[in-house]
C-alpha cells in the first residue's frame, strides 16, 4: 500500500469581515510579514503603524465589501470549493487540506488535527502546494515561513515538500490557455489581450535576483505560444503598494493608454491567481474596468481557473503524479522553455525604470555627511530649551549690561515693560527679548550662508567645511565661558558667521547625485537635521538640570554660567566634527565645476535674481514659508512656558517629538516617495499640512492640542524643505550649486530673523492666539505660489 501523504493546498487568506476593524488587522499581519515588505523593521513598524493603518483599512474594506457574496469572500469560498472538487479525484494514499496563512483554517490547525490521529495510520508525508504558480519571496517563501514557525513548536514532524512553483505545468498553462479562447470567442470585437501579473518591487529582481519576473515571462511566453492569436498580447504587472519603483509596465497605466489610442475592447487575464480574489474581481474587474470606460472603452475580465470541473480533472492528475510519480513522470508534467536572450532584455528594460545607484564612494560621503550635520545640528539645537530660561537670566544677572540694557530700552521704547510681582519682566516681554536675541544668530546666518556658498563654488566644500566647523567650536567655547552677556553676543555672532555647514552640505548632496536620487540625499540631510533636532534639545532639557557654578562657585569667576554645561557638549561635538572631516572628508567639488568668484560677497547683491528658471520663485516660496514657520518656532517654547508652566525639559521633550516625526516622514515617506510624487507636489502637500498644526497651537490649552498641532507641524515641513531643496538643485546648473543653495539657504536665514521678530512682536503686543492664527495666514502664500513652479529639468550635467 502506498505511503499516505497529506496534500496542503496554501492560500493567502481574506479578513474575517468587511469591517474596518477586522480589516485592519488582516493588513496589520499581513503588512507585517518581512517577506511582504522588507524594509527596515523598526522603522517599517513605525511606518505601518503610523501611517498605514490608521487610514488604508477603511479603503480596502470598501474594496473588499464590494466583492463579499452571501457565501463570504471569492478566495476562501474559491479555495475551499477546488480543495473539495480535487478530493475525490485524489490518489486513494493522497489526503487533501486547505489552509490560509491570513484565515482560518491555517495551517497550524491542519497540522494540530494531524497529531491527534493515530500515529501508525495518519500521513508520514506532507507535499504543500501554494496557490501562487509563480515563485516569489514574498509569497512562497512567506508559506515556508510560516510552515516553520509552526513545525518549531512541535516535537514529532513529517516529511515535508513544498511545491516552489507550477507556472510551467502543462495542466496550468493549457487551461488557461483555454479560458482565454473561450473569452475571446464569446469577445469577436476584443482588440487586444493582456497577462497581468502581480507586481512586486523592481528591486527584489536587481539586487536581490528574486525569480519572479522570470517565471512570469515564461508564463507569459508558453501562454502566448499556445494560444496562436491574431489578438495582439502584452505583459504587464499589477497591485502596486508603497512608493517604490515595481516591475512594469503597469496594467493600470497601460490599459487605459491602449483604450485611449483606439482599442476599445480590451481583455485581461492574470495567471498570478489560481482563484480570483480580490486583486482580480475588484481591482482588474471593477476598478480598472471603471476607469475604461470613463476613457470610452470596454474591459473583459477573463476569469481565474477557480473549480473548473477541466482544470481540477487535470490539477488533480497533476497532484497525483508530483505525490507519487517517477522523476520522469513528474518532469513531464512541464512544459521546458528556453527565455535566456529574452529575459536579458526584459531586465535591461526594467533596469531603466530602476532608481540610479549611488557608487560606494558617493555613499561613504552621504554617510559622512549625514555624521556632520547631525553632530553640528545636536549642537545648534541644544539650547533651544533653554532659551526662556536664558533670556530671564540674563535679564535677572546682567541687566546692566551696555548691549542688555540697549535692548531693553528697545523694548521699553515700543511699550512699558511690564513687570510681575518680584520685579521681573513678564513672560511678553521675555519672549520679544528672546526673539532680538534669536533674529541675531539668523541674521548672521543670512550673511554668510552665500558667502562660504560661493567660496566653496571656487576653493572646494572640504576646506569650508573644515572652516566653519572649526569657528563654530569657537563660538561654543566662546559660550561656556559667556558670563556676562556681552560675551554671549559674541559668541553667537561667531557661530552665526560660521554656520555655513547646511548650504555646503546641500551641495555636497549636489555634487555626489543626479535627478532622480537628490530627494533621497537632500532627505537624508533632512533625517540628520531631525535626529539632531531630537538629540541637541534632549541633552539640552538633560544638562539644563546640572548647573556647574552650583558645584563650583569658583568657577563663575571664569564666566562659566548654568549653561556651561550644555555648551561643552556642543564644542566636544564640534570639535570630533572638526576631525571627521579633517580625517575622512574628501573634495566633491569636481575640478571642471570649480569656477572664479564672480559675484560680490555682499549677501545682498549675492541674492539678486538668478537667471534660471525657477529658481528665484522657489527661494521666494522658501522665504515666506522659514518666516512664517520659524516665527512660531521660535515662540512655541515661550508658549509653552506660560499656558502650561513646562520647565526646559518639558521643552525639550517637545523638540524630540517633532524630531522624531520629521525624522519618520522623510525617511518613511518623503525619501521614498518624493521622486514618485513630485517635489512640487509635496511641497504644496507640506504647506497645506502646516495650517491645521498652526490653528491647534493658537487655542491650545492643554498637552493633547499641543502635540496635535506639533504632529501637523513636523509633519509639514518635512516634506516642504528637502522637497523645495531638490528643486533650487534641479533649477541650478552644476558649477552654480553651492552659490544657488547658498543664496536657498541664506534666504531662509534671512526668515528666521524676521519671522521671531514679527512673531515676538506679535505674540507680546497681541498675545499668542493672534500670532499663531497669523502665522496661518501667511502659509496660504506659498501654497499658492509653489503652484506656479516649472517642471523641474534633468539633472544637470
Amino acid at each position: 500500500m502506498a505511503e499516505k501523504i497529506k496534500v496542503i493546498l496554501g492560500q493567502l487568506g481574506s479578513p474575517k469581515s468587511t469591517k474596518v476593524s477586522d480589516v485592519r488587522e488582516f493588513l496589520r499581519e499581513f503588512l507585517a510579514d518581512p517577506r511582504v515588505v522588507d524594509a527596515h523593521p523598526l522603522v517599517w513598524k513605525i511606518i505601518l503603524n503610523l501611517f498605514i493603518l490608521p487610514f488604508r483599512p477603511r479603503r480596502s474594506a470598501e474594496a473588499y465589501a464590494r466583492i463579499h457574496t452571501a457565501e463570504g469572500f471569492p478566495l476562501i469560498t474559491n479555495t475551499k470549493k477546488v480543495a473539495d472538487s480535487l478530493r475525490p479525484k485524489l490518489d486513494e494514499n493522497l489526503e487533501i487540506n486547505h489552509a490560509f496563512l491570513l484565515a482560518s483554517p491555517r495551517a497550524s490547525d491542519v497540522l494540530d488535527e494531524w497529531e491527534k490521529e493515530d500515529i501508525h495510520t495518519r500521513a508520514q508525508k506532507v507535499l504543500v502546494l501554494p496557490q501562487f504558480p509563480q515563485y516569489a519571496e514574498s509569497t512562497i517563501a512567506s508559506v515556508v515561513d510560516a510552515l516553520g514557525g509552526d513545525f518549531k513548536k512541535r516535537v514529532n514532524l513529517p516529511t515535508f515538500t513544498i511545491v516552489n512553483s507550477y507556472h510551467r505545468s502543462k495542466a496550468f498553462i493549457d487551461h488557461s490557455v483555454r479560458k482565454i479562447r473561450e473569452s475571446l470567442v464569446a469577445n469577436p470585437d476584443m482588440q487586444e489581450l493582456v497577462i497581468s501579473f502581480h507586481g512586486i518591487p523592481l528591486r527584489r529582481v536587481l539586487d536581490k535576483k528574486d525569480l519572479y519576473l522570470l517565471h512570469c515571462l515564461e508564463t507569459y511566453e508558453l501562454i502566448k505560444n499556445q494560444l496562436q492569436s491574431p489578438v495582439p498580447i502584452s505583459m504587464t504587472f499589477q497591485s502596486r503598494f508603497g512608493s517604490e519603483v515595481w516591475l512594469g509596465p503597469y496594467t493600470d497605466a497601460t490599459v487605459v493608454k491602449k483604450v485611449e489610442k483606439g482599442s476599445k475592447k480590451i481583455g485581461v487575464y492574470c495567471p498570478s491567481f489560481v482563484v480570483d480574489c480580490l486583486e482580480t474581481t475588484d481591482e482588474i474587474g471593477t476598478e480598472l474596468a471603471h476607469e475604461v470606460k470613463e476613457a470610452g472603452g470596454t474591459l473583459v475580465h477573463i476569469p481565474c481557473l477557480n473549480a473548473d470541473p477541466e482544470w481540477i480533472n487535470d490539477y488533480a492528475h497533476f497532484i497525483n503524479v508530483y505525490a507519487n510519480g517517477s522523476t520522469k513522470e513528474r518532469d513531464e508534467l512541464f512544459y521546458q522553455i528556453d527565455v535566456k536572450e529574452r529575459y536579458k532584455a526584459v531586465i535591461t528594460e526594467q533596469a531603466k525604470e530602476a532608481p540610479s545607484k549611488l557608487p560606494d564612494s558617493s555613499k561613504k560621503i552621504l554617510k559622512l555627511m549625514f555624521l556632520t550635520m547631525f553632530m553640528d545640528l545636536v549642537g545648534f539645537s541644544i539650547i533651544f530649551p533653554m532659551f526662556p530660561a536664558m533670556a530671564k537670566y540674563y535679564i535677572e544677572v546682567d541687566k546692566d549690561n551696555f548691549f542688555l540694557s540697549g535692548m531693553l530700552n528697545l523694548i521699553s521704547n515700543i511699550q512699558t515693560i511690564s513687570l510681575t510681582a518680584d520685579g521681573t519682566p513678564q513672560m511678553s516681554t521675555i519672549v520679544l527679548f528672546g526673539g532680538l536675541l534669536g533674529a541675531l544668530y539668523s541674521l548672521l546666518q543670512f550673511v554668510a550662508a552665500p558667502m562660504w556658498g560661493s567660496i566653496s563654488d571656487r576653493i572646494g566644500r572640504r576646506p569650508v567645511l573644515l572652516i566653519s566647523v572649526f569657528g563654530l567650536f569657537l563660538s561654543y567655547v566662546l559660550w561656556i565661558f559667556s558670563g556676562s552677556f556681552t560675551l554671549l553676543i559674541i559668541a553667537r555672532i561667531v557661530g552665526g558667521l560660521m554656520s555655513g555647514n547646511l548650504s555646503i552640505a546641500s551641495a555636497v548632496v549636489s555634487d555626489v547625485t543626479d535627478e532622480k536620487n537628490r530627494s533621497k540625499g537632500m532627505a537624508a540631510i533632512g533625517i540628520a537635521f531631525a535626529l539632531g533636532f531630537v538629540f541637541g534639545p534632549a541633552l539640552g532639557g538633560i544638562l539644563s538640570l546640572y548647573n556647574p557654578i552650583a558645584h563650583f562657585p569658583h568657577w563663575e569667576a571664569y564666566g562659566v554660567n548654568p549653561f556651561s554645561a550644555a555648551a561643552a557638549l556642543a564644542a566636544t561635538l564640534s570639535f570630533i566634527n572638526f576631525f571627521t572631516i579633517l580625517k575622512s572628508f574628501p573634495e566633491t567639488l569636481k575640478e571642471g565645476s570649480k569656477r572664479h568668484l564672480e559675484r560680490s560677497i555682499n549677501p545682498i547683491k549675492l541674492m539678486r535674481p538668478l537667471p534660471f528658471p525657477g529658481v528665484n520663485l522657489t527661494n521666494f516660496v522658501y522665504f515666506l514659508f522659514i518666516t512664517a514657520f520659524s516665527g512660531m518656532e521660535f515662540t512655541l517654547t515661550f508658549l509653552a512656558v506660560e499656558r502650561l508652566g513646562y520647565t526646559s525639559m518639558d521643552n525639550a521633550y517637545m523638540f524630540i517629538f517633532i524630531g522624531f516625526v520629521i525624522g519618520m516622514v522623510q525617511g518613511g515617506y518623503v525619501r521614498r516617495k518624493a521622486h514618485q510624487v513630485g517635489e512640487r507636489k509635496m511641497s504644496f502637500n507640506g504647506l497645506v499640512a502646516i495650517v491645521p498644526g498652526l490653528i491647534l497651537l493658537a487655542y491650545a490649552q492643554a498637552a493633547w492640542m499641543l502635540y496635535a498641532g506639533l504632529f501637523f507641524l513636523a509633519v509639514g515641513s518635512a516634506m516642504i524643505i528637502p522637497c523645495l531643496t531638490s528643486l533650487v538643485s534641479f533649477y541650478t546648473p552644476q558649477n552654480m550649486q553651492g552659490q544657488s543653495l547658498g543664496i536657498f539657504r541664506s534666504l531662509g536665514s534671512l526668515g528666521r530673523v524676521l519671522g521671531p521678530i514679527y512673531a515676538s512682536l506679535v505674540y507680546w503686543k497681541f498675545g499668542s492666539v493672534s500670532a499663531y492664527l497669523i502665522g496661518a495666514v501667511m502659509i496660504i502664500v506659498p501654497a499658492v505660489v509653489v503652484k506656479r513652479l516649472p517642471e523641474p529639468p534633468k539633472a544637470n550635467a
